[in-house]
């Protein structure tokens, strides 16, 4: 058996007052990349009095929107060209964290800047940083993992459907993570509600599709079991520090579980409704679980029936416990009030349809770059996973429209 790696940042400080981490950075000239909600709380202010005190420059970059577009990204990386930082700080959730990734990659790396975005996304696992920055990551929300991830996520709009894409390397794992749950008390419900799941898939979709890993698996499951537990009670009570603390560290966890295993066709998919339709990405993964996991029985029913035991859910086979444990997953969306269906999202089903068949069918073109895909046949695809066509695609969007999900075969 080939050996595996395991990567995570440096330090990671958690718990109440971790923030206060931050005074031991040596820094002389930092970054701060945000979203305006995030400054409108006056955290950036906090961050920047912090490193104020030990005599640090500071300037703050505060335009990242939902799902940030590559000119949001770009644009951080000309402040940074200008101001010089040797410090970047990303801090919120996973849109200012994977944005602040970005621009410190265009930093180190300003040829890149030049290059398409398809280029840009091809190239960047390969190279350095670094040699001018370090990156501190502040998680103000309990679901992206991004504070200990490998990743980050980028939308390219000037495409249709736009293509909101994920790319990785290990240079990308900030040097520091910090995760204070008391930055993420000021979250509204949906916020917490819709953070929380997308670290719940995280979790479950990571233990699913990673083959068995000592180090990966017990990570995954106790973040799986923390939040179905402790979600609820974080979405009623915004100000329950213990939730709130219970929240936060199994975000992070599931972060450093999918970090160091995989995701694949829930986050895949969920992503592309996001792009098209403006579905806050923790929601959009909570449409696209089950109907995914209801795909995946075939090929993956072993380990979604050891999920379901090691959730402590039962039935007299394998079946039936995967049957439940679904059911589990729509019992938590009711909790913590998330629609089961998009249908009832409020988007309209005319721009449903009208954009249904190119983001199936752009879906479905990810595969295309499986060696000898055209060999196997259609059992040993759906065994692998993998839809036959645009239509297997297209089935399962339509599944998480109406709330449904196809039969466990």
């Amino acid at each position: 058996m080939p050996y595996r790696r395991f990567v995570v940042p440096r330090t990671i400080a958690y718990g109440p007052g971790a923030l206060e981490h931050l005074s031991t950075v040596s820094a002389q000239r930092a970054m701060i990349v945000t979203d305006p909600g995030v400054r409108a709380l006056g955290l950036a202010e906090r961050v920047e009095k912090t490193l104020q005190s030990s005599n640090a420059e500071t300037t703050v970059f505060d335009n990242v929107e939902p799902d940030p577009s590559k000119e949001t990204a770009w644009a951080a990386f000309a402040l940074a060209q200008e101001f010089k930082p040797d410090t970047i700080i990303g801090l919120g959730g996973g849109s200012p964290i994977d944005t602040g990734k970005t621009a410190w990659l265009l930093y180190e790396n300003p040829d890149l800047a030049e290059k398409s975005f398809l280029e840009f996304l091809m190239e960047a696992r390969r190279r350095e940083l670094r040699k001018k920055a370090r990156y501190v990551a502040i998680a103000t929300t309990s679901g992206t993992g991004s504070e200990v991830t490998s990743a980050a996520v980028i939308t390219d709009r000037s495409v249709d459907p736009p293509n909101k894409a994920g790319y990785g390397s290990v240079q990308l794992v900030p040097d520091i993570a910090i995760a204070d749950p008391e930055l993420a008390s000021s979250m509204p419900p949906a916020v917490t509600a819709n953070t929380g799941y997308d670290a719940l898939v995280h979790a479950v979709e990571c233990y699913v599709l990673t083959p068995p890993s000592d180090m990966v698996d017990p990570l995954a499951l106790w973040a799986a079991r923390t939040i179905m537990e402790w979600l609820p009670k974080a979405v009623e009570n915004g100000a329950d520090m213990e939730a709130r603390d219970k929240m936060h560290l199994a975000a992070l966890q599931a972060g450093i579980a999918f970090s160091n295993g995989r995701l694949g066709m829930v986050h895949g998919m969920a992503h592309l409704i996001g792009a098209t339709h403006h579905i806050p990405h923790g929601r959009a993964n909570a449409f696209m679980l089950c109907p995914v996991f209801a795909f995946l029985y075939t090929g993956y029913k072993a380990r979604l029936s050891a999920l379901a035991s090691h959730l402590g859910i039962g039935g007299k086979d394998d079946r039936t416990k995967v049957t439940n444990l679904l059911k589990a997953f729509d019992d938590l969306k009711k909790k913590i009030d998330i629609p089961l269906a998009i249908e009832a999202s409020g988007l309209e089903e005319s721009e449903w349809q009208a954009h249904l068949g190119p983001i199936a069918a752009s879906y479905a073109m990810t595969f295309s770059r499986i060696p000898n895909l055209s060999e196997l046949s259609p059992e040993a695809r759906r065994a692998q996973g993998i839809p036959g066509s645009d239509k297997e695609v297209e089935a399962i969007f339509t599944h998480a429209w109406n709330g449904t999900r196809g039969e466990l075969a």
